[in-house]
């Protein structure tokens, strides 16, 4: 069991920084209070691990050859990555936390890197914000347009909205379950030390609590100080985050859910002007991104070099 406290706190720190991706726009657009987000959150999270995160796993077991040491040491760096920079209420992508410990261990060790799984996760730092921006912009253009007309403008209109807000804050939940349970897990169970069913239903336990217990500074940094929304904009830009993670689940690549949120939050911005996003958080969660890379291939690489030092 001790080899895999690492992936469960690995685990949590996914749920803690993550859940803001798929409740954050509403919470801050008044759509949904704090404590009943997460606790929907936490739900739908860990059934989505359940029912289709070992889909996942494939991919991550394939990057590098892996030993137990490697798995414990990058889940370890990963983990005190994802905790740092989520104290800060920075959103971090944990799939490129544990590509960049995975890696960085796979150097130390000398051990090849499958190219092509590298260049597959590399391209959706790109295609994941710009897909969920994209499709949020025309989504959010669209609805606009449409819903006031066919609902109006009073209470039944508000209503709608606020529920559908909520509905597609559970499937991004359980898309963020599906597709970064494995980043916590996967190495573990290519190891045998978990089959992929107790992986998967471990992993989405540990993303629930971390759900529940430490995601309040990432949800509101994402639902109130990028751009200002209102229950439309959180709608589709949650949404597009979902649909964004769920395709790539299918694809059975670890993506960014923090790429794509704030990818469609900017998209739903940017139908306002660029003068309606905060340009300070632009630069600053970009910044994060890399330092979530950075950090936890520097960790792990340490944490390697102390580990052989001391036997």
């Amino acid at each position: 069991m001790l080899p895999l406290l690492p992936a469960l706190y690995f685990g949590w720190g996914i749920g803690a920084n993550d859940a803001a991706n798929t409740f954050g726009p509403q919470v801050g657009a008044n759509i949904i209070s704090f404590r009943r987000a997460v606790q929907l959150a936490a739900l739908s999270a860990f059934i989505g691990a359940i029912l289709e995160g070992p889909k996942v796993f494939p991919t991550l077991s394939r990057l590098t050859a892996l030993t137990v040491e490697m798995g414990v040491v990058t889940a370890l760096a990963a983990g005190v990555t994802m905790h740092v920079l989520t104290k800060y209420g920075l959103p971090v992508s944990s799939s490129h936390s544990i590509v960049g410990a995975l890696v960085a261990a796979g150097l130390f060790r000398h051990t090849a890197i499958d190219p092509g799984i590298l260049t597959r996760i590399g391209l959706s730092l790109i295609t994941a914000p710009i897909g969920a921006a994209t499709m949020a912009y025309f989504l959010y253009r669209l609805l606009g347009v449409i819903l006031p007309r066919r609902l109006g403008i009073g209470l039944f209109f508000q209503t709608t909205v606020r529920l559908a807000g909520i509905g597609v804050g559970c499937y991004a939940a359980y898309a963020l379950g599906s597709n970064n349970v494995g980043n916590a897990v996967a190495p573990f169970v290519s190891l045998g030390l978990l089959t992929p069913a107790a992986g998967a239903a471990l992993g989405g336990a540990a993303i629930a609590a971390g759900v529940l217990t430490y995601s309040k500074n990432v949800i509101l940094m994402v639902g109130q100080q990028i751009t200002a929304l209102d229950p439309i904009s959180a709608l589709v830009a949650v949404a597009a985050t979902a649909l964004t993670t769920h395709v790539f689940t299918q694809l059975a690549i670890p993506v960014s859910t923090s790429q794509a949120i704030v990818g469609a939050v900017v998209g739903v911005g940017l139908t306002k002007g660029m003068i309606a996003v905060n340009p300070r958080l632009l630069y600053m969660i970009p910044l994060g991104w890399v330092i979530s890379v950075m950090g936890a291939g520097g960790a792990a690489y340490v944490l390697m070099a102390a580990v052989t030092a001391l036997r």
